[in-house]
């Protein structure tokens, strides 16, 4: 499984809850400070982590866009890895 993390400077350890409880293979970081908003999402992509503490509206609304329009699993937390817990 691919997975797309959009948002924070650094993955932490992301990398490795994502693995234990998605399945997640490889990881594709979007930090939240992108210039230029994305047309597409990566090929391949089955599952969106969206950091919505530390991405701007427009870059967090254009992925969900992207996302709907893809059929593509998407969480959303604020800020923590421990909100993971509350996602299904």
């Amino acid at each position: 499984m691919r997975c797309l993390v959009v948002g924070t400077d650094r993955l932490g350890a992301a990398p490795e809850v994502l693995r234990q409880k998605y399945g997640v293979q490889e990881i594709i970081h979007w930090d939240g400070r992108r210039k230029k908003y994305p047309d597409r999402l990566p090929a391949g992509i089955q599952l969106i982590l969206l950091y919505s503490g530390f991405v701007s509206h427009s870059l967090m609304w254009r992925v969900k866009k992207l996302a709907k329009e893809t059929g593509t699993q998407m969480l959303i937390v604020n800020r923590g890895l421990s909100e993971l817990e509350k996602c299904s």
